[in-house]
């Protein structure tokens, strides 16, 4: 699981906060090394391993926290608005991570969020209105025309008939 506020412990480094699922599930020494090093080099944290978690940015922090969510190879990933309590420079690595993650580990990515630009990264976007499922996206085309999508049917479920026209 990946969280809007990281939900890191701050009294461990970057690395340690990664190998805590590893160390919980008594995996060898080896192989928390070995993951632990290919997940930071993917996700570009590598110079941060030692670190305390107070110490690096909110994008850091939430790369940190989606090593930590890999870490034991799952085959789904559930993200909580992970892109939250980032500025839009932050928001677009994490998302391009997202579809690294996807396309080169397998993971999958199932993300809520309200910020229709990072769901424009996704394949496919449910939008839903009072709990209740308004529409269904796939994207087929480029990610601004998935955007364009995104924001045209949003415009339709959240207001009157007659608001656009």
């Amino acid at each position: 699981m990946v969280f809007q506020d990281f939900n890191l412990i701050e009294s461990l480094t970057v690395k340690e906060n990664i190998l805590l699922p590893m160390i919980l599930e008594k995996k060898s020494a080896g192989e928390q090394e070995e993951q632990a090093e290919r997940l930071m080099q993917i996700l570009g944290i590598e110079e941060t391993h030692s670190k305390n978690i107070t110490e690096i940015s909110g994008g850091q922090k939430q790369r940190a926290a989606i090593c930590r969510a890999l870490v034991n190879h799952p085959a789904i990933i559930l993200a909580d608005e992970p892109t939250g309590n980032l500025d839009s420079k932050s928001t677009k690595e994490v998302m391009q991570y997202f579809i690294r993650i996807n396309h080169e580990v397998g993971t999958s990515i199932l993300m809520v969020t309200h910020d229709t630009y990072a769901a424009s990264y996704c394949n496919r976007a449910v939008l839903l209105k009072d709990g209740e499922l308004a529409a269904d996206i796939e994207r087929t085309g480029s990610r601004k025309d998935f955007l364009d999508s995104i924001t045209e049917m949003l415009a339709l479920i959240g207001g009157e008939p007659d608001d656009l026209l």
